[in-house]
């Protein structure tokens, strides 16, 4: 090597990924997971504000529009989640379920960097034991007071502990307080408000820039065309609708640029593409909003390159490290390091800091050595990945690491951290690729988004409900522009990446089955703001064999005594059971006419019983109808209306309800008991019910239950089979 070579730093950028799902529920604006809540106590402050130490350090954080809308519900508007609401309400008020929903959500953490560090915490994840429902009993009053506090403080970034009434929290350790509980809660409000604030000002100092992906983090080949899985993939099932509408990415892309122009007050020069998923479809698109640049990963770029060493283990070309432009567009796209990125994101949080960050510090010299004198000056390292997601696994949540890591660089002066744009406005790209490979990060394809039956179905469901929408919109008249909105919002919503990542094989978790819930609510909404009748298909899960969700199930034959009253315990002790107040978010039980509805059957007949909210005790006056939907076997309904019960069932041809007179047994008092023979129902195939319940008032529906969802059992007359299946 030349002495020019031996002077020359290396460029390096780095691109912190900022991302959660929209969890928000827009019909009343509440948090269905309190994720960006906590990873904003957690990692999207300090991740910034460390930079305030390396005033050398230059950086690109990638804030996703939909990230910076949920933010600003928390710092600016208050915004309130489940988590959140058991954790204000009074430990000695807290009702036996809500307690169950904590013993069950509040250790949500790693356990090993997040719960076992600290001693009362871990104590009281050790109480809980496999049972959950039987170790309530084993909490105190002050053992729940303590859980609220730590499933919180246990998320407060390390940065913030010089914060003296932080610090209070960590010395105090237990028997916490009210009032110690009400101190946290607004200092998670103030941590809030900080956070986009310190972008702001750090990006004004020149320090970082700030890029942008589309608003709700859609994988952008596959909206403007399902087909675009096909180039990376031949053999792949697509969905059964043909998905193609590049105006819906325009339409995310446009609005997230007018929500960091308000933020910001500029409009951002880059856009890392939602999972570094990239086509040659979506360039023409990009290039007309003024970009400067996007990326993708070297996976992408190795493909895209007319001759690549297939056998090298470390790149070893400068061609890896270039910025390239593609055909005629004059959008640069720099390709992410897949190896070193995925050192910090999956290896590096099980070894020691210093040794950490040597390593790192060494591979980067290893890959200065074998770019070359010629090109090292206009080469880009670019290290790619989530900016919330890996700390939660490294001790002291990588603060230790960090700390090391930027403070050796600065000390290297043969690495230098730049911004994306701005080795770009240095180095504009002098190399052009002969095409762009249609693919993502992870194994150069789309097959984590679409090709699972689960994934299709997902697209197909997606395609009818804007399809819906938008003969709504051609046909209605008078349309309330509102309303409008919102529809097209929840479609959007729907089209983000992180729904189909837990559809199919490849991803499962503790909330899979609630992801598969929150994406269908979304489509349900569209149907409800546009006064359409949802089809049947959009309250089954997506997702097989997922667990059912506040649902017990039923464990052997019931023969209750039909009074309208609860006669003594065990007459529906081994009955099915819908916790409507946890079903529907105990944040608005007091709103919920129904508390819950049990389920069984004997030999004879099905059983089902409504119980109501204490709040309500004149429903009778009120003249509601109680309808139980049947759609397996056949489409029927028990209909109850003026204390009295009809059967009817719908005749697919004329499209209407016929009344059947079938014997059914209706009492009402202070609940709802009924009686229907089994031999109403007409089995062809299996002995499997599917029922939901609504409620309404004057043709109004007022409540539905389960909300998204169907229940389904299975009649104990072939022993071979289970006696219930699930929701």
């Amino acid at each position: 090597m030349g002495t020019s070579t031996d002077k020359t730093p290396l460029n390096l950028a780095f691109l912190w990924h900022m991302h959660q799902p929209y969890y928000k529920r827009l019909k009343d604006g509440i948090y269905q997971m309190p994720w960006v809540r906590l990873h904003g106590l957690k990692d999207y402050y300090d991740m910034v504000a460390i930079l305030n130490q390396y005033p050398s350090i230059h950086l690109t954080f990638n804030l996703v529009p939909s990230l910076i809308e949920q933010l600003i519900d928390y710092g600016e508007k208050n915004a309130y989640d489940l988590h959140l609401y058991l954790t204000e309400k009074k430990a000695s008020q807290l009702s036996f379920d809500e307690k169950q929903q904590i013993l069950s959500t509040f250790f949500n953490g790693n356990l090993k960097t997040m719960v076992s560090p600290h001693s009362r915490f871990y104590q009281l994840w050790e109480k809980r034991g496999k049972d959950i429902k039987a170790s309530v009993s084993r909490y105190s009053t002050q053992d729940f007071l303590d859980l609220q506090v730590w499933s919180n403080l246990a998320w407060i970034d390390p940065i913030f502990k010089k914060d003296p009434e932080i610090a209070y929290f960590f010395k105090k350790g237990e028997n916490f307080t009210e009032d110690d509980k009400k101190l946290l809660i607004f200092k998670q409000r103030e941590i809030l408000k900080k956070i986009l604030l310190e972008y702001k000002k750090l990006k004004q100092k020149g320090q970082i820039e700030i890029s942008f992906s589309p608003y709700f983090h859609p994988i952008m080949p596959l909206i403007f065309n399902v087909r675009s899985a096909k180039l990376a993939t031949p053999e792949i099932q697509l969905p059964k609708e043909s998905f193609s509408f590049p105006e819906d990415l325009e339409t995310q892309i446009e609005k997230g640029i007018e929500l960091y122009n308000k933020v910001f007050g500029d409009n951002p020069e880059g856009l890392w593409p939602p999972e570094g998923a990239v086509s040659e479809d979506i360039l023409p698109i990009l290039s007309k909003y003024g970009l400067k640049w996007i990326a993708s990963d070297q996976k992408i770029l190795l493909l895209s390159l007319p001759a690549f060493d297939k056998k090298s283990q470390l790149p070893s070309k400068a061609s890896l490290f270039l910025p390239y432009k593609v055909k005629d567009w004059e959008i640069a796209i720099v390709f992410r390091d897949h190896f070193l990125s995925d050192l910090i994101g999956f290896v590096y949080r099980e070894w020691n800091p210093d040794e950490a960050t040597d390593d790192f510090i060494k591979n980067l010299h290893t890959i200065r050595k074998k770019i070359g004198e010629k090109e090292l000056s206009r080469a880009l390292i670019s290290v790619i990945l989530d900016g919330e997601n890996c700390w939660e696994y490294y001790s002291n949540d990588g603060h230790d690491f960090l700390n090391l890591l930027y403070k050796k660089i600065e000390n290297d002066p043969l690495i230098r951290t730049v911004k994306i744009s701005e080795f770009l406005e240095e180095n504009p790209p002098q190399n052009t690729l002969p095409r762009l490979w249609s693919g993502s990060w992870i194994n150069r394809d789309f097959k984590i988004w679409i090709g699972h039956p689960e994934d299709n179905l997902a697209w197909d469901l997606l395609k009818m409900t804007r399809d819906a929408l938008v003969e709504y919109e051609k046909k209605a008249s008078g349309v309330d522009p509102e309303k409008l909105s919102l529809s097209w919002k929840e479609i959007h919503i729907a089209e983000g990446s992180d729904w189909c990542w837990w559809y199919g094989d490849e991803h499962q978790g503790p909330s899979t089955d609630e992801f598969d819930r929150l994406f269908r609510s979304h489509l349900l909404n569209v149907y409800e703001l546009i006064k359409r009748k949802p089809p049947e298909i959009l309250f089954k899960p997506i997702r097989k064999g997922g667990v059912p969700l506040y649902i017990e199930e039923p464990t052997d034959f019931i023969t209750p005594a039909l009074d309208g009253r609860e006669t003594h315990y065990f007459e529906w002790q081994n009955a099915g059971f819908l916790d409507c107040v946890k079903s529907g978010g105990v944040m608005h039980k007091a709103s919920h006419l129904v508390k819950a509805l049990f389920f069984g059957f004997d030999q004879e007949n099905l059983y089902f019983r409504i119980d109501f909210s204490t709040e309500q005790k004149d429903y009778r006056k009120k003249e509601y109808q109680f309808d139980i939907e049947f759609t397996e076997p056949s489409q029927c309904r028990i209909s109850i209306q003026k204390m009295e019960g009809e059967l009817y069932r719908l005749d697919k041809e004329k499209k209407e309800w016929q009344k059947i007179p079938q014997k059914i047994k209706v009492v009402i008092d202070k609940i709802i008991e009924i009686a229907l023979p089994i031999k109403s129902f007409e089995f062809k195939k299996d002995q499997s019910i599917w029922f939901r319940l609504i409620v309404s008032q004057d043709k109004k529906e007022l409540e539905r239950w389960p909300q998204t969802d169907l229940i389904k059992f299975n009649l104990p007359l072939d022993k071979k089979k289970p006696m219930f299946w699930g929701v």
